[in-house]
């Protein structure tokens, strides 16, 4: 049996907003356990504002204790207890070969492979890889229309976006570029982030209806390796993004 609380080191791989029409989602951050390299979600996260609290990028580790979740029927979640403090960042270097290994043990062929999985109580999160040419985003509220790249696929699907990091991105869309948004915006998120990043959407299940699914986050490292130029790049980045939307 597992203890009643625990200290342990989680990766950050997406942070979601809340969801406050049903099926309700609080806030929550999935990541990676150290220890055991499960997916978990700590829901209800910390928030204040607009951002966590404190602000914490994706791809960091954290420090945090955690028990097991109250009112959560899914078998990844558990509840935050205290301070949560960010120790370390995966980087995104050698076309993100040091992030791989913590996403590749949680790929499913498909949204129905997952499902499957979901009504099982076995898991309620995992990446989908989804077919380049049939993938988009779809604005007010944000949607990910996709179909799965794998043959048991009967999509398309269209899941709700509750991924903080598309969420900020569309609030600096609308700010910048005012009645033009949208299409700014989807020039950067929609088909063509598809077509030049090896894409892959973190699906995760509501707590509310563990069969019913939201988009999470995405994964997409470069289809080609990055050099040492696009590197520097990324690093810079990431460096202004600090209390700013996380860097890629």
């Amino acid at each position: 049996m597992e203890d009643s609380a625990a200290e342990r080191d989680l990766l950050v791989l997406a942070k979601t907003v809340a969801a406050d029409a049903f099926p309700v989602e609080r806030p929550a951050v999935i990541g990676v356990d150290r220890e055991t390299g499960r997916l978990e979600r700590l829901s209800p996260f910390p928030w204040k504002g607009t951002d966590t609290d404190p602000p914490i990028l994706r791809w960091s580790w954290i420090h945090v204790r955690t028990a097991p979740a109250d009112r959560d029927p899914r078998p990844e979640s558990r509840n935050v207890n205290g301070e949560v403090v960010p120790t370390a960042y995966v980087d995104p270097k050698d076309g993100w070969r040091l992030r791989w290994p913590f996403v590749r043990p949680h790929l499913r062929g498909s949204l129905e492979s997952l499902a499957a999985l979901a009504r099982d109580g076995a898991a309620t999160a995992g990446f989908i890889r989804p077919a380049i040419h049939e993938s988009d985003i779809l604005q007010l509220p944000l949607r990910l229309r996709f179909t799965c790249d794998s043959d048991d696929c009967i999509g398309p699907h269209e899941l709700p976006v509750l991924d903080w990091e598309l969420h900020e991105m569309a609030r600096s869309s609308r700010e910048r570029h005012g009645s033009q948004w949208a299409t700014k915006f989807r020039e950067t998120w929609g088909r063509p982030l598809f077509e030049k990043y090896d894409v892959h959407i973190l699906v995760s299940a509501y707590a509310q209806s563990p069969t019913k699914f939201h988009v999470a986050g995405l994964f997409y490292p470069p289809r080609t390796p990055e050099d040492a130029h696009e590197h520097m790049h990324h690093v810079a980045h990431r460096e202004h993004a600090r209390g700013e939307p996380a860097a890629p």
